[in-house]
């Protein structure tokens, strides 16, 4: 359980808050450039971005401006952002960055984010493989030495200011997925270069807000730089001196001095531990609840107040909306930061060094040290838990899990800026699932208000996680904390009187309904609750003795009929746990697990012989282990069944 990194939103050039387009509908913007249909099927259309190539190049500014809005305005997803680039507009787009004309490098720079921002991993390869990066880091090269930015009529950023904003915005979403792109960015000293841009007085709150977000991702990676020092005494004397700085400012400053620190908390940080705690307890005492609330007190309440919005030119939007989207973007922002950094703290140790295993397939399973792969996670110093405990970071955390109430959710989706700002909400719930997972282990189970009320928690995050549609991030960092929590009450014996069969098989239901990882996190959770209502002690009796034949039953079929080798081994593996005790056979006659298991092995074995080299390194110890175990288990459940018979 490495670093989390979460999807990062990087707001929007400020002169454009809300997400929406000089026009009510993106598709008129097309039509308005003489380009129709855009779509064909659900993915734009050759033929619509052919057409806008031809204009990205035209001789007119207009046709290149509106080219360039026109096509920010059709990229809905990772599909449209991919056939962009396949149809080579990034390397239309890059040099307009470099237009005479200020609006069309500001409307291409804005392009060129939405294209990256929300064409996840492979767009952002093609977008590095087509040379995003020169264009981009060549308009940072050509800002002059005194340039300021300065307000436009109706309070709004100039065009030079908002391009500025969006091209580094686009640099750190590069940034966040691909090393490439951090190391070009050492290369070309672009971090020396905007530490120049964190004066707030003269800057701005957008421009260093957009700068230190960037400064907080790249710094991650130092590679062989010499900034550090500088960047250090910057970030502290700026945004650390005192409380004046906002909470967003304050946790993304000690992001950057983690990262410049090599995730250490130490002397050499240049903050104390309990600066640390405070920047952290700050953003996440925050209520992001009361946030959406206030957003939703400015939308429009009518149909006919939703389209005049909708229709509103960029300087006639509401300037309370305006303030209240901002704010609670900002906030989010925080939020999720503070998360990602508590996640980290709170998670130590390295993943161990599996390159062993695809030189000898014949490794036993008493080598796998599969029970160490999880130590150093919980290793947390003892002064620095307790300081933690005190700070009450673990229910600040599930504060953070809550999505906005159920009518505010309604409202927010009536809205395109309200469906922009969910996303952001959703990402830090998913955040926080991730960083419960991490505390949790931390923290011991008295930290957390007792046996009881974790295991509510449990159940409240199983609710959560299964009812309705998720999105596979969500059910993934869900069932993920789901399986921290149940791991940790395992000890405690008074936990197995509380679980109930409708529960068990709510979880039985839905391994079939997600995707590799969830589906594992799932199997987990089974075994261990199997485990649990199985004992150490006989007699099995009701109702423990159905929980152990269902979770029995979803354990064998998936381990029977799943595809994905990793899941088979996952489901074996847990089927071990759960029947390891004697006293489980007479459920292992039942479900007719020898039997099963023994049509099984044959093919496993294939399987792994097969896709050994293939695996990835962190799959292959949990292989190996049910490659190894899969006989041995079935030679002495065999036995123990023979000499109960006699």
């Amino acid at each position: 359980m490495g670093k989390s990194k979460a999807n990062r939103h990087n707001k929007q050039a400020r002169d454009n808050p809300t997400g929406l387009t000089a026009k009510a509908d993106s598709e008129d913007i097309v039509m308005d450039c003489g380009v129709m249909s855009p779509y064909t099927g659900t993915v734009l259309s050759s033929e619509t971005l052919r057409s806008l190539s031809h204009q990205l190049q035209s001789s007119s500014v207009e046709d290149r401006d509106c080219a360039c809005h026109a096509l920010a305005g059709l990229i809905r997803n990772s599909e449209d952002s991919c056939a962009a680039l396949h149809e080579g507009l990034i390397k239309v787009l890059g040099p307009l960055l470099l237009d005479t004309s200020a609006s069309v490098c500001h409307s291409a720079a804005s392009a060129l984010h939405t294209i990256v921002s929300k064409g996840g991993d492979q767009a952002i390869k093609l977008a590095i493989e087509h040379d995003i990066l020169t264009p981009l880091t060549a308009l940072l090269k050509r800002i002059p030495a005194q340039w300021k930015p300065h307000r436009a009529p109706g309070d709004k950023l100039d065009t030079s200011t908002a391009t500025f904003i969006e091209t580094v915005g686009t640099l750190n979403v590069l940034s966040e997925s691909s090393s490439l792109a951090v190391d070009r960015m050492h290369r070309e000293n672009v971090v020396s270069m905007l530490i120049s841009y964190l004066d707030v007085n003269a800057y701005g709150l957008d421009v260093v807000t957009t700068v230190v977000q960037f400064l907080s991702t790249v710094t991650e990676d130092q590679g062989d730089t010499d900034y550090t020092e500088v960047l250090k005494k910057e970030v502290i004397s700026k945004f650390l001196g005192g409380k004046e700085s906002s909470p967003l400012l304050r946790t993304l400053s000690l992001m950057i001095l983690l990262n410049l620190n090599h995730q250490q908390l130490n002397s050499e940080l240049g903050q104390s531990t309990q600066e640390v705690i405070e920047i952290l307890a700050s953003s996440l005492s925050l209520d992001q609840r009361k946030a959406a609330s206030h957003v939703v007190d400015h939308l429009p309440t009518t149909q006919e107040e939703e389209k005049a919005t909708d229709e509103m030119e960029e300087d006639s939007l509401s300037s309370s909306l305006y303030d209240a989207v901002e704010a609670a973007e900002y906030l989010i922002s925080a939020q999720i930061k503070a998360l990602e950094i508590l996640t980290n703290i709170c998670c130590s140790g390295d993943d161990a060094d599996l390159d062993e295993f695809y030189e000898d397939e014949s490794v036993g399973d008493e080598s796998l040290g599969t029970e160490g792969l999880e130590e150093g996670i919980g290793d947390l110093n003892p002064e620095l838990k307790k300081a933690f405990v005190d700070a009450h970071f673990f229910q600040l955390v599930i504060e953070k899990a809550k999505l906005p109430a159920t009518n505010i959710v309604e409202a927010l989706n009536q809205h395109r800026s309200g469906k922009a700002l969910l996303k952001r909400y959703e990402a830090l719930q998913c955040m926080a699932f991730l960083c419960l997972s991490n505390i949790v282990m931390a923290f011991e189970v008295e930290d957390m208000g007792g046996s009881k009320e974790l295991f509510d928690i449990w159940c409240g995050l199983a609710v959560l996680a299964f009812q309705g549609d998720k999105s596979e991030q969500m059910l993934e960092s869900a069932t993920a904390s789901m399986r921290a929590i149940i791991r940790k009450l395992s000890f405690h014996k008074d936990i197995v009187n509380l679980l109930k069969l409708e529960d068990i098989t709510l979880l039985c239901q839905r391994v079939d309904c997600c995707q590799p990882q969830s589906k594992v996190n799932v199997l987990q959770i089974l075994g261990t609750l199997g485990s649990m209502a199985a004992g150490v002690d006989p007699p099995l009796l009701e109702p423990r003795s159905s929980i152990v034949r269902g979770i029995g039953q979803i354990l064998l079929d998936t381990a029977c009929l799943n595809q994905d080798l990793w899941v088979t081994a996952e489901a074996m593996d847990a089927l071990f746990d759960v029947f390891k005790e004697d006293h489980t056979d007479p459920v292992v006659n039942d479900i007719q697990l020898v039997e099963r298991l023994k049509s099984l092995a044959p093919t496993f074995k294939h399987r792994v012989h097969s896709q050994l080299r293939s695996l990835p390194a962190d799959h292959l110890p949990v292989v190996m282990t049910a490659r190894d175990n899969l006989l041995r288990f079935i030679k002495y459940k065999t036995k123990q069944r023979s000499l109960t018979t006699r």
